[in-house]
């Protein structure tokens, strides 16, 4: 027993990665030679924390068995079940809902020699920041400003709000989310809400919106292709690197049409992207986009002050703030 399980360790320190014999790969093999039978872990092993000092570094996971080469996640009967399948559903069991593109500049009007980019920010909105609309700005400059080296032009952006099945704690209701939105984008003039996620029928893939948003900006092919990217911040490409919250196929076609990553003080995208070999692999279309103002600001702080009765003017737009007061959000 004691063999095959030091055999079994051995293979799945290769797959995570580990050196086969440093204190990650022992912890796992401790792990396994305490287990009931050969095939399953039963109970962890007990032993002087003074023995293993770094173990602490890498805490193996008890209830799924996960694979850093393709980042999912197979969970086990007694994990706790995430609020969304990332491998279900197609473009195709998708109602179809029109883009508004009325903000959108024209990919004639992009200098020769460019690609015209449309952003694309996806998340909860509940509500939207200053933050959710300042990380398109300092996207656009961070283009403008390397448009000798990348040569890509944003002609436009759009946010679009989650389904409410994503499960998020702290959600409001669909229909309040994109009217807080389209609200925080009265004064811009190049970004839009887009409500084809909350318009479906389930929780729908961020590749799947990206694809959807490609396909029908594209639709009308006058020679010149679109790219749309997925604006994000360094949360969310850490996200890409934990297991069970992205498929890597998914991945690939997001990361190969291009990203833009907003970098903020206490955060690392290059450390993370120098140490995950799939983000590595795609590191010239991973586009990182400094945010030299300091700003915080998050729609959990915001839902905490709210619910505290404390003035959240100047975190959201005053006419968000106005709807939220109105419908009386935020208060539970």
């Amino acid at each position: 027993l004691r063999c095959e399980c030091r055999q079994r360790s051995t293979i799945i320190a290769r797959r995570l990665l580990l050196p086969p014999g440093g204190p990650a790969a022992l912890h796992l093999w401790l792990l396994l030679s305490s287990a009931r039978s050969s095939s399953s872990i039963a109970t962890r092993p007990s032993y002087p924390a003074f023995l293993f000092p770094r173990l602490p570094l890498f805490t193996p996971p008890s209830s799924a068995f996960c694979s850093s080469r393709i980042h999912t996640c197979v969970a086990m009967s007694d994990s706790k079940p995430l609020p969304f399948d990332p491998t279900s559903g197609s473009l195709g069991d998708k109602k179809h809902c029109d883009v508004n593109v009325g903000k959108v500049r024209l990919p004639s009007e992009v200098e020769a020699g460019c690609s015209p980019v449309v952003l694309v920010a996806c998340g909860s909105f509940s509500p939207p920041t200053v933050l959710h609309t300042r990380i398109f700005e300092t996207a656009r400059d961070y283009f403008r400003e390397t448009v000798e080296m990348n040569k890509l032009e944003v002609i436009g952006g759009f946010i679009s709000p989650v389904h409410p099945a994503y499960g998020k704690k702290g959600l409001a209701p669909p229909e309040d989310r994109v009217e807080m939105v389209r609200r925080a984008l009265e004064s811009s003039d190049w970004i839009e809400c887009d409500e084809w996620e909350v318009k479906q029928n389930e929780w729908t893939r961020t590749r799947l919106s990206l694809d959807r948003m490609y396909l029908e900006l594209n639709k009308k092919n006058c020679g010149r292709e679109v790219k749309v990217m997925l604006l994000c911040g360094a949360d969310i490409l850490e996200s890409m690197v934990t297991p069970g919250v992205w498929t890597e196929s998914d991945l690939r076609t997001i990361l190969g049409r291009g990203i833009v990553c907003i970098k903020r003080s206490g955060s690392d995208p290059e450390r993370l992207i120098q140490e995950n070999d799939l983000l590595y692999q795609y590191r010239s279309t991973i586009h990182l986009a400094r945010e030299w103002v300091e700003n915080n600001v998050s729609s959990t702080a915001v839902r905490r002050a709210i619910k505290r009765n404390q003035s959240v003017k100047y975190f959201v737009a005053d006419s968000v703030l106005d709807y939220i007061k109105q419908k009386r959000l935020f208060l539970e």
